[in-house]
């Protein structure tokens, strides 16, 4: 079967092992690739994992830093492919100390892994848990209606999504929390952006029901401590 992605991608879902072993094939790839314009690409699927409270000392975009993890995790080499803050550092309390990061898996074992035993980041044991993807909110306009993206939203202008002026969120000048306002809500108090919004939690809730994936704690594979 074949899916279309919301940021334009198309996700195949193969009939057997042997049919994705066949994709691993770059001469395989290369011939499928053929029949589609001349900047496709095949992605790897990959599995992302949140990991809490990490030291803001540790930098994501470091290559060393990312081999030293795996190497005390007991992962092998390039099991992790990316890392990165899910806040942005302008948004953090002064002096806060930790963040949560996605740390991206090349495999459901390397991720599993870490979310059965930890981490060890900057000398620190950090925990992670299986990433959920959320409700699509559209960075534009920041609505959770018809779970449409930035690039495909009606609205002319910016909308920010901390005090709802006519602004990239980015921008935004308002650090009193009291002074925020939500346009999902239509309340003061809070950002469109915030976790803690009721619009967001009911929103998310309602994804979680129905996402299978959402039931189990680890990626599902073939070992049946994962199920």
């Amino acid at each position: 079967s074949a899916r279309r992605l919301p940021h334009g991608g198309v996700l195949y879902e193969l009939n057997s092992p042997e049919a994705a072993e066949w994709f691993n094939v770059a001469a395989n790839r290369g011939y499928f690739l053929e029949h589609f314009g001349a900047e496709i690409v095949i992605k790897e699927r990959t599995h992302n994992v949140i990991v809490e409270n990490v030291p803001v000392t540790f930098v994501p975009n470091n290559p060393a830093a990312l081999a030293d993890i795996e190497k005390k995790a007991g992962l092998k080499p390039k099991s992790i492919s990316k890392a990165r803050y899910i806040k942005p550092e302008a948004r953090r309390k002064p002096g806060q100390r930790t963040a949560h990061i996605i740390v991206t898996f090349n495999s459901e074992e390397g991720a599993n892994q870490v979310i059965k035993f930890g981490l060890t980041i900057e000398g620190k044991k950090v925990y992670g848990r299986k990433l959920i993807p959320e409700p699509t909110r559209c960075l534009k306009c920041h609505s959770f209606e018809n779970a449409h993206r930035a690039a495909e939203c009606p609205q002319e202008q910016e909308t920010c999504g901390t005090c709802e002026e006519h602004h990239r969120t980015a921008a935004c000048q308002v650090t009193d929390q009291n002074e925020f306002f939500c346009r999902n809500c239509d309340v003061k108090g809070h950002a469109a952006w915030s976790r803690q919004c009721p619009t967001f939690t009911k929103k998310w809730d309602g994804h979680k029901n129905r996402n299978e994936d959402a039931k189990y704690r680890f990626f599902l594979t073939e070992d049946p401590l994962t199920w």
